[in-house]
């Protein structure tokens, strides 16, 4: 399993093949087409491979303190605890939400937007990018 979280630490799919696939959040492999997730309500009861689920004794996310990976493009992603009295605990990917990884490094944790402002602002970001690199 070592092996596997070491090589996908270092790979990273193609764009198209990200946006088609959905990925193991504890360990990263590729588990299932997006199609199904596409539909209107789709229920997701599982985030993990089978052996993931086994070791964590859990279908949706790896036992606290361990390694987790983006659901969307499979890359190992960063752990923030929020300072103070009640500190949450975020999974971000610096690839799929660079802005909010910067963010949350530089401890930036009190943005002045709203979920919905901030993941319209992701989503706007990542078309760019996708319009970018169609172009390059």
């Amino acid at each position: 399993m070592a092996n596997k979280s070491a090589q996908r630490e270092g790979a990273t799919a193609a764009p198209e093949e990200r946006d088609t696939y959905v990925y193991c959040k504890g360990c990263g492999t590729q588990l299932e087409s997006r199609a199904r997730l596409s539909k209107p309500r789709a229920v997701v009861n599982s985030m993990m491979c089978e052996s993931c689920q086994e070791k964590h004794g859990h279908a949706l996310m790896p036992a606290p303190g361990e390694p987790t990976y983006c659901y969307r493009c499979g890359t190992l992603e960063e752990v923030f605890v929020t300072p103070g009295i009640s500190p949450a605990t975020y999974h971000i990917c610096p690839q799929c939400l660079p802005d909010r990884y910067a963010r949350y490094s530089a401890g930036d944790f009190d943005s002045d937007l709203t979920a919905k402002e901030q993941a319209k602002a992701e989503a706007e970001e990542k078309a760019k990018r996708a319009a970018e690199e169609a172009s390059a």
